[in-house]
């Protein structure tokens, strides 16, 4: 018989996989892999142990008495497993400090001010990843959020890191003989770009709020391409595409070298806060606070001149 140490994982997977499911086709499609693939797995570790482990009955699969008796082993291996890598992540976690914000602001506005944030990290790495839900945090490991969401479950600590303009913005080659461009109606004429609501920031403005707080109506209003990143939108929108609702701070590195135009600046400017939020209490709380502090410092230093109120 082989040696178990020698056993590949795969296999057995693929084995609990066809017992829970009592088909091949069933357990490739919870694997991800072609029934083939289940079968040839099985086979292969029949042929290690030299024992039979499956066998067909109508449309699907029973396990041998062999199997069965086994199976309870393998499953509470798999659990052991699975216990050993969530100990693993969290030793890995304990030397990390993860902070969650979208992609767009965390390249822009996060990145280059890592470095001031050394003190407040001590001997920590810092870990980027993208925006989730809040009353995930913990579960998600993620130490501090950066977030629009207004609301946030009791045991997180919040304060505000800055209020941004939401502004309207396209190409300047869009604008040609428009005599209105910083009037609301440049946009009754103008294809829309949209940027979908999917990393968290389910309050970020839509067309829809503009075009409500314009007091004006557009029956396609959600027509048009959508995007996932505010930064991808940009270069569409450069490309001429359309115009786009979107972050002054994320698109004043546009505007400044005139590759796009805020437009429509008759309409007071769409606002919206970004917050720093952070579990009260657990191993990180005390370093998540100066961090957040480190941070709200650094935007009080940086607000006044790239987001004008």
């Amino acid at each position: 018989m082989a040696n178990l140490r020698d056993l590949p994982l795969s296999a057995l997977r693929a084995l609990a996989a066809a017992a829970r499911a009592g088909s091949l086709t069933r357990a490739a499609e919870e694997l991800g892999v072609t029934p083939g693939a289940v079968g040839h797995q099985i086979r292969q570790l029949e042929e290690r142990l030299g024992v039979r482990l499956v066998r067909r009955q109508g449309n699907g699969i029973v396990l041998t008495r062999a199997a069965e008796a086994a199976l309870p082993d393998i499953d509470r291996g798999f659990d052991a497993l699975a216990s050993g890598m969530r100990r693993l992540r969290f030793e890995r976690r304990a030397e990390t400090f993860t902070i969650s914000a979208d992609p767009s602001f965390a390249s822009l506005w996060l990145a280059p001010r890592l470095s001031g944030m050394r003190a407040a990290l001590g001997r920590l790495d810092v870990r980027i990843v993208a925006s989730g839900p809040l009353d995930a945090l913990r579960e998600d490991g993620v130490d501090l959020a950066i977030s629009y969401r207004k609301g946030a479950p009791q045991d997180l600590a919040a304060i505000d890191l800055f209020t941004e303009r939401v502004i309207p913005v396209c190409a300047p080659s869009l604008l040609a003989g428009m005599a209105d461009a910083d009037q609301p109606t440049v946009l009754a004429r103008l294809p829309l770009l949209h940027i979908d609501p999917t990393m968290g920031d389910d309050v970020y403005p839509a067309w829809r709020d503009w075009f409500a707080a314009a007091g004006l109506a557009r029956k396609d209003l959600d027509h048009g391409p959508r995007f996932g990143l505010t930064v991808v939108a940009a270069q569409a929108a450069i490309a001429g595409m359309g115009a786009l609702l979107a972050s002054e701070l994320v698109l004043r590195r546009h505007i400044d070298p005139g590759q796009l135009a805020e437009i429509a600046r008759a309409v007071p400017a769409l606002t919206i806060s970004r917050r720093l939020v952070w579990p009260q209490d657990g191993p990180k709380a005390k370093r998540a606070a100066g961090v957040a502090a480190a941070l709200a410092a650094a935007a009080g230093s940086s607000i006044d001149g790239a987001l004008p109120g």
